[in-house]
């Protein structure tokens, strides 16, 4: 999917509503924001020149505006229509094409003068419109002459946020670099977006940067900036990235906010003028795929101020500026989670600009259940900002000694900070918690593999892992660029970025997360199914065994919409808690329900994951499985048994024997000898082992597994029929 920035367009400026045959019809019309990136990915589609989706633009600069009629077609005769406009301006509509579907166009427009303009679309009965503003730049600073303003300006109104401004890498993002700091590679087409207003375009006359006279320095020194400021005074009053880059041109705002004479706006379509342009700027391409860029959760009814403080950008924005939801401006209005939304565009208080780095998180009370413990995060770093929003929002104790048990019960949806920090899960059958140290291994826990990005590009192609897409994953896209969403209702992985584990483990890993195997005392069956398979598949089988368990109860009733696949593909719905329920087997349901909102499949902390799980599968009766030597039964040879079933299609299990603990690898190759897969390359405790091979992305053929262990080597053959 192409970064086009749209997403406010549906949720936020779907303005007239109309009934037609019992079919609500919404109409809306806006501009929207196109990357550099993206006007230069196709010569076939209406996307010519970057444009900022502001209202508020430059004279002369192109915008770009999407309409949509959701419930309907268009039809044949759509018209858009200037219906206001300044005087003297001759502006019109360019072209006109279809996006996607039938029901959304984007229409291009040049506005020629200063001032107030009306955009109207109209369908047969169906009509919307949109004001927007055209003005010049000024720079923001004020021009002081023997002590006294003479010239309006930005801080004369906003001089805190201005002063605060002042202290951010924008303020400074040309003029250091003209006196060489930080800048080896700093030249004259840089200048574009290190400077305000500045637009190329053979129609734009608005007083930007380029549009007064200036000399790139032959060479980067200090001083050059307080030379320019002196030889070139109109173009340095726009040099660095000012309030206008942002908020528009300011030449009709003056106090005056009426006709979008300025813009206030979360939308990532400013930023992305810039930070989306070749192979250094790819923040907002990666941002695309990320599930920030689009739909959470819908805050609704009740309560919803709460839900904005994680599900909206404007959201989080007022939480880390603790304005109250009671506030008569606090902003309810949906929005995804952009750049706005993390980084503060005015305060550089905060390391890269976040908005917060502090968080609290609940921890279980085993002393008083009716006095939940919420306590400052250690140890994450700056991941402790992502901490905020990805945590239970709930204690365990509490929850579970609730006096009503209500269909949500349970972590909210996104408790990874608990499983990273061992918090919050509860201790039961007596198996004690135990933890992986994920977090004292990554110096800024969720940042550290999340925003890996050594890795972020192949030649020029953005890789949509790793960086600003949060993604530890690649995912499928269709012909259509849309990605491939699978059974459970997610988009279906087609490569893991295991270049962000190697930063530690080295490329023991194998080539994706499933293959990732974890052992506890030699076992690595956790859901004690006789295979042991990869660490996600033993977590997943262990959640779904306590599901059904769960699911016995009398009365039980199950979300249809809600719930985890099993190996087969085959759907388990969840059931539904209720006051009803014991105690142990709410408790049981909150590690489980707490492992499946973690997402990770175990990975974030694996000991604290398969210990929680064990002890929920322990208390409801559920075998729990012991290791080979705990249960006597030890070997007293090597030994690798041919795999069954064989020939096999597309999975088969592989059996051995080692009566020494010590390092052991089991390799699958092709005929010709190439590594197609490492099943497991860990140090193993004495026993017999069960691995599980799944060939289904290879061809039929014969296939080699070795094992090597200490003073051992064996190879067998099998072959794999489709």
């Amino acid at each position: 999917m192409r970064l086009r920035f749209t997403f406010l367009v549906l949720a936020v400026v779907l303005l007239s509503t109309a009934v037609f045959a019992q079919t609500v019809v919404k109409f809306g019309v806006s501009p929207i924001g196109i990357s550099p990136r993206d006007s230069l990915k196709s010569n076939t589609d209406i996307y010519t020149v970057a444009a900022s989706g502001l209202k508020n633009v430059g004279i002369g600069s192109k915008m770009y505006f999407q309409a949509s009629l959701i419930g309907k077609k268009f039809g044949t005769a759509v018209t858009y229509t200037i219906t206001r406009k300044p005087s003297g301006s001759t502006a019109a509509v360019g072209a006109v094409k279809h996006i996607k579907n039938d029901s959304t166009q984007v229409a291009s427009f040049v506005p020629d003068k200063a001032g107030a303009y009306e955009l109207t679309v109209t369908d047969g009965a169906y009509t919307t419109t949109v004001t927007f503003n055209a003005a010049k730049y000024l720079g923001y600073k004020n021009t002081v002459v023997n002590g006294v303003d003479t010239k309006l300006s930005c801080k004369t109104c906003h001089s805190t946020i201005v002063t605060s401004y002042e202290k951010t890498r924008h303020a400074v993002a040309n003029d250091e670099k003209l006196d060489g700091i930080g800048a080896p590679t700093y030249k004259a087409s840089c200048v574009s977006c290190h400077s305000t207003g500045y637009d190329a375009s053979a129609t734009a006359k608005n007083d930007g940067f380029d549009d007064f006279s200036f000399t790139f320095p032959t060479v980067l020194a200090a001083g050059n900036a307080a030379k320019a400021y002196k030889d070139f005074p109109d173009a340095m009053m726009r040099s660095n990235i000012q309030c206008e880059s942002c908020h528009g041109p300011a030449s009709a705002h003056m106090g005056a906010t009426t006709d979008k004479r300025i813009d206030v706006t979360y939308d990532p379509a400013p930023c992305a003028v810039c930070h989306d342009s070749g192979t250094r700027h790819i923040f907002p391409e990666q941002w695309d795929a990320s599930l920030h860029s689009g739909a959470t959760s819908y805050p609704s009814g009740a309560g919803r101020e709460s839900c904005v403080r994680c599900h909206t950008g404007a959201g989080f924005s007022q939480y880390s500026r603790g304005i109250p939801s009671t506030d008569p401006y606090f902003d309810v209005s949906y929005s995804a989670i952009t750049c706005a939304g993390c980084h503060n565009p005015h305060d550089a208080t905060n390391t890269r600009q976040l908005r917060k780095i502090t968080a609290e998180i609940y921890t279980v009370n085993t002393v008083d259940v009716t006095k939940p413990t919420y306590v400052a995060v250690q140890g994450a770093g700056i991941g402790t900002m992502c901490i905020n929003c990805h945590q239970s929002r709930a204690e365990a104790n509490a929850s579970v000694a609730a006096t009503s048990i209500s269909s949500r019960f349970g972590p909210h949806y996104g408790p990874q900070g608990d499983m990273l920090l061992s918090s919050n899960m509860l201790e039961l059958g007596g198996i004690k918690l135990l933890k992986t140290g994920h977090l004292g291994a990554t110096a800024d826990a969720c940042v550290r593999c999340h925003m890996y990005s050594a890795n972020a590009l192949t030649g020029t192609t953005v890789n949509q892992w790793g960086g600003h897409s949060f993604s530890m994953s690649k995912f499928k896209k269709d012909a259509n660029g849309d990605y491939v969403i699978g059974p459970d209702h997610r988009r279906v992985k087609a490569e893991d970025n295991m270049d962000a584990c190697a930063q530690c483990h080295g490329a023991t890993f194998g080539g994706s997360f499933s293959d990732a195997k974890f052992f506890m005392s030699g076992k690595g069956d956790h859901d004690n199914d006789g295979v042991v398979e990869g660490l996600q598949e033993e977590v997943w089988g262990m959640i779904n065994k306590i599901m059904k368990e769960l699911g016995k109860i009398p009365g039980s009733t199950f979300s249809t919409g809600y719930g985890q696949y099993d190996a087969t593909g085959k759907f388990i719905a969840f059931p539904v808690p209720k006051t009803t329920w014991t105690k142990t087997q709410l408790q049981a349901y909150w590690n489980a329900n707490t492992a499946h909102n973690d997402k990770s499949g175990g990975i974030h902390n694996p000991k604290y994951i398969i210990t929680a799980l064990k002890g929920a599968m322990s208390v409801l009766g559920i075998p729990v499985g012991i290791s080979e030597e705990e249960n006597g039964s030890i070997p007293t040879t090597y030994s690798l048994q041919q795999n069954y079933p064989n020939p096999f299609n597309p999975s088969t299990t592989i059996k051995f024997s080692i009566p020494k603990a010590g390092n052991v690898k089991l390799t699958v190759y092709d005929i010709l000898g190439k590594e197609v897969s490492t099943l497991v390359n860990n140090f193993l405790n004495a026993g017999e082992y069960n691995f599980q091979f799944n060939a289904s992305n290879l061809a039929s053929g014969i296939y080699l597994y070795r094992l090597e262990s200490t003073n051992f080597v064996k190879t067998n053959k099998m072959l794999l029929m489709k």
